[in-house]
């Protein structure tokens, strides 16, 4: 709404002026002042959008004091009077920006129509200055949108022409050029967060990302995109054109400083990587791949890691995963309906994940695709679909927020793990029978002994012929065969996983007579298990 300030030195017009305007108007405060200086006091305390003042009043005139609004840049319209009908008073009034000039004597319904007029000049004034501020705002966001998609297209190997990338980066206000000498930075978030929805981890890396160029921006240009494994990457280049040694030295400087700050403001903390400063945007997808890769290396941490590119060591071979592979594995337990032992398998599982510094982005991706495996496996094997089991968002892939810790992997696994075991019960196929389950248990408990179908028929307590139909019927597969594959495949396990001998690992799996394990080994795989164990680098 409006609020008016009325001015003049004649007590009576000013009295019957407001009493008229505030019975015919709704505006918010009619204000009044009967002296120019009485009138400046009331606009520096109070907020005022239209002044209607007399010209001639003694001290300050009205024209000074619409002056004085014009100089100190205030948001308010003025509307002169005056009893002199000359035209060097209208010449003064328009060169303060009066909204209009009246003669006195005014009619009231003339100047409560000019007054009216005003207000709503004003308001659409005002309007389009909020819709220019929006459509500013909106540019920018657009704007650092396309800046990062830009970005990370570059990170990822996109191929643009020289020209075409400059006239790219000139459009979209990019402050760096073919040539410039530019290093990559990439954060990870680390800790607690790590376990925060994705709205508030968003709000975090946004925050992230200005606590950056605020401590960068002395110093360097700073241009930054998120990537598709949840890093934020940043590329900066100095402003001041220093030599590359003095640059590298004041980025090492830098960002621990970044690093205190979050922890600071934001009690979180991220882990860095920064390369050296190369020529760009030559060598800038090496750079980012080679930080990727040390990345998903590193274990998660509660701590802030600081890692430079260029004085990494060679990279030493990755520890294979062991309880993985494992068998009886999950895929062989769910397939069975042994569900308890399923369960049970996945705590084994993450259990060494989380242990021995294992709980990188490399091992957390290879046992979130072999457990996906299994999973789309069993699930198309009852019969099902995958939004039967899988919900949004955990079918978005190793790139979901819910896979960045081996605590949110774990609970994936479960709960799909539940949900399946939930669905086989009301809409799968019959599960295996409480027979199958059995026979299994007592070969995996009793593999080192002689297992024989005369020795399983005994502890289930059925006849050696009924058992082996019975077998049969459920699984599809001849109990000898299942026999003969489990053993195989433990074999192989402990070839890769194990310093055993090999007469050891014979005997492990119940062939006292190790030439007749390694012919069967060998018939199996087409090696022999010393050929086995150095294609798989035990030796």
């Amino acid at each position: 709404m409006i609020r008016l300030l009325l001015v003049d030195d004649e007590p009576v017009i000013l009295e019957d002026l407001t009493l008229f305007i505030r019975k015919t108007t709704n505006f918010d405060c009619v204000y009044t002042a009967a002296s120019g200086q009485e009138a400046v006091q009331i606009i520096e305390q109070f907020p005022v959008d239209i002044v209607v003042t007399d010209i001639r009043m003694p001290g300050m005139t009205g024209l000074e004091l619409c002056e004085y609004i014009k100089q100190k840049q205030m948001d308010i319209e003025c509307i002169l009077l005056s009893g002199y009908a000359e035209f060097e008073y209208a010449q003064q009034a328009l060169k303060t920006n009066a909204a209009a000039y009246l003669l006195k004597p005014v009619k009231k319904d003339e100047l409560l129509q000019t007054i009216l007029q005003t207000a709503e000049r004003l308001q659409q004034k005002r309007e389009a200055v909020v819709s220019n501020k929006k459509a500013q705002e909106t540019l920018r966001s657009h704007i650092v949108r396309l800046q990062a998609s830009l970005l990370l297209e570059l990170l990822k190997g996109g191929k643009q022409t020289p020209g075409i990338l400059t006239e790219e980066m000139e459009r979209l206000s990019i402050p760096f050029s073919s040539g410039d000498k530019a290093a990559l930075m990439l954060l990870r978030i680390e800790n607690r967060f790590l376990e925060y929805d994705e709205r508030d981890i968003s709000l975090f890396e946004y925050a992230i990302v200005n606590i950056t160029e605020e401590v960068f921006q002395e110093f360097f240009e700073v241009w930054s995109c998120k990537d598709d494994s949840h890093y934020l990457a940043f590329l900066v280049k100095t402003k001041n054109n220093d030599l590359l040694d003095a640059s590298r030295k004041k980025l090492e400087q830098l960002i621990p400083q970044l690093q205190h700050y979050i922890t600071i403001y934001l009690q979180g903390k991220i882990s860095v990587i920064v390369s050296d400063f190369e020529a760009f945007p030559q060598g800038l997808t090496e750079l980012y791949q080679k930080a990727l890769t040390l990345f998903r290396r590193l274990p998660e941490s509660e701590q802030e890691l600081f890692q430079r590119l260029w004085d990494q060591a060679p990279h030493t071979p990755l520890r294979p995963l062991q309880r993985l592979y494992e068998p009886p594995t999950v895929l062989q337990l769910i397939e069975t309906g042994r569900w308890q032992d399923a369960q049970e398998r996945l705590n084994y599982i993450f259990e060494e994940l989380s242990s021995n510094g294992m709980d990188s982005a490399e091992y957390l991706s290879e046992v979130y695709f072999a457990l996906s495996n299994a999973y789309t496996y069993v699930i198309h094997m009852y019969g099902l679909q995958m939004a039967d089991v899988i919900e949004e968002p955990y079918m978005r892939g190793i790139n979901s927020p819910v896979f960045r810790t081996v605590k949110l992997l774990h609970a994936w696994a479960a709960q799909v793990l539940n949900r399946l075991k939930e669905r086989v019960a009301v809409g799968g196929n019959v599960s295996k029978s409480s027979l199958v389950l059995q026979i299994h248990q007592y070969i995996e408990r009793h593999l080192s002994e002689n297992v024989t179908l005369q020795a399983i028929s005994d502890h289930v307590h059925l006849h050696p012929s009924y058992l082996s139909v019975a077998y049969k019927q459920e699984t599809g597969e001849n109990l000898s065969e299942y026999i003969y594959r489990y053993r195989m495949e433990k074999a192989a396990y402990l070839l890769r996983n194990s310093k055993a001998k090999i007469y050891e690992i014979s005997a492990l799996l119940g062939y006292q007579y190790t030439p007749y394990f390694t012919k069967l080994f060998k018939s199996y795989y087409n090696v022999s298990p010393q050929e086995y164990r150095a294609m798989s680098g035990r030796e």
